[in-house]
């Protein structure tokens, strides 16, 4: 019953989202956000010269999401979007804009452990991505850095997974979160 909910959730979260993001006509934000394929940079440097550090002065950490898109024609879905959202104190959301963060994003098979505690097993995806405004944290807002499924090494029987996100800021910090149930097949 555990997975069902979590299909019956994640249907119900996409119909909202094809709503919300199909009702804003022209206001949409939609922007060339994707993950680099090629490997993630250790101690990526942000390309924010005039951003201002201010708008980031209230975070304290990063709430991390997933959910399957389509973004080419066809039924099945072409891979997985990831939600960075930079939140304060009261868990709300920092509504920020006028930079491009980097984020780091690996993506792991599980397994249990000896305590039958699941842990991360095989990485499947290593790669980095940007964000350019607060709504690519939101999976309702259009946003999201795109992770084709082509571009994960799912090894055979794995369908579930875990994503680390790292957010690296303006203001020299970084900010990471993992997303626990993270589709890695269509």
């Amino acid at each position: 019953m555990g997975v069902g909910a979590l299909v019956v959730f994640f249907v119900i979260c996409a119909i909202i989202a094809a709503f919300v993001y199909g009702s804003t006509g022209s206001e949409s934000t939609a922007h060339p956000a994707s993950a680099s394929v090629s490997g993630a940079a250790a101690g990526a440097t942000v390309s924010h010269a005039s951003a201002n550090t201010a708008q980031f002065s209230k975070v304290t950490h990063l709430s991390a999401s997933t959910i399957q898109a389509h973004w080419g024609s066809g039924a099945n879905y072409d891979g997985i979007t990831v939600h960075p959202d930079l939140r304060d104190s009261s868990d709300e959301t920092i509504e920020w804009s006028g930079a491009s963060l980097p984020v780091d994003i690996q993506i792991y098979t599980t397994k249990l452990d000896n305590d039958f505690k699941e842990v991360k097993d095989k990485l499947v995806f290593q790669g980095t991505g940007e964000i350019t405004t607060w709504k690519d944290g939101n999976m309702f807002m259009g946003g999201g850095i795109k992770v084709p499924y082509s571009s994960m090494q799912v090894p055979a029987g794995e369908h579930y997974g875990w994503t680390i996100v790292t957010v690296h800021t303006p203001d020299g910090k970084t900010y990471a979160d993992t997303y626990q149930i993270t589709s890695l097949t269509p």
